[in-house]
């Protein structure tokens, strides 16, 4: 009898954390000289509403590389204002892991690292990278 109590308690939040999505997922995070700190936020239920997907199915990406590429190109001109463009310098496929519920769907995302570009010259910096959804949404760099 002492044993079937707390499992009584506990069965409620064993079946929450099978209905509820998980938590936001942070990849990257750094930052500046000054102290500010910044993080690319993957919100958990963007990834749900992209969809899932595995490497283990042996099919493509629902957003191909090349897709992933240009969408990026694309956010920099609205978001990048005062720079001439990017120059991507890497495309990771990342899976996020859920680390609250027992989905046994994958669900992988982009991120992409970039250095903005300045009458031809490239300005390093610590916040440039995004993250692109298997839906094709661009997620940029926040302050954390």
């Amino acid at each position: 009898m002492k044993f079937i109590f707390p499992l009584l308690i506990l069965l409620p939040l064993f079946a929450q954390a099978n209905t509820e999505f998980c938590e936001d997922h942070t990849p990257r995070t750094t930052a500046t000289h000054g102290g500010e700190k910044y993080g690319l936020i993957v919100p958990g239920s963007k990834i749900e509403k992209a969809g899932a997907w595995s490497p283990k199915e042996m099919t493509s990406p629902p957003l191909a590389t090349y897709k992933a590429y240009s969408l990026v190109q694309d956010w920099a001109v609205n978001n990048l204002p005062k720079f001439d463009g990017i120059e991507i310098r890497s495309v990771e496929l990342v899976k996020y892991h859920c680390l609250a519920g027992f989905s046994k769907e994958e669900y992988w995302y982009y991120v992409v690292e970039y250095d903005s570009l300045l009458d031809g010259n490239k300005m390093y910096g610590s916040k440039n990278f995004v993250a692109v959804l298997m839906s094709g949404e661009v997620i940029g760099v926040k302050s954390i």
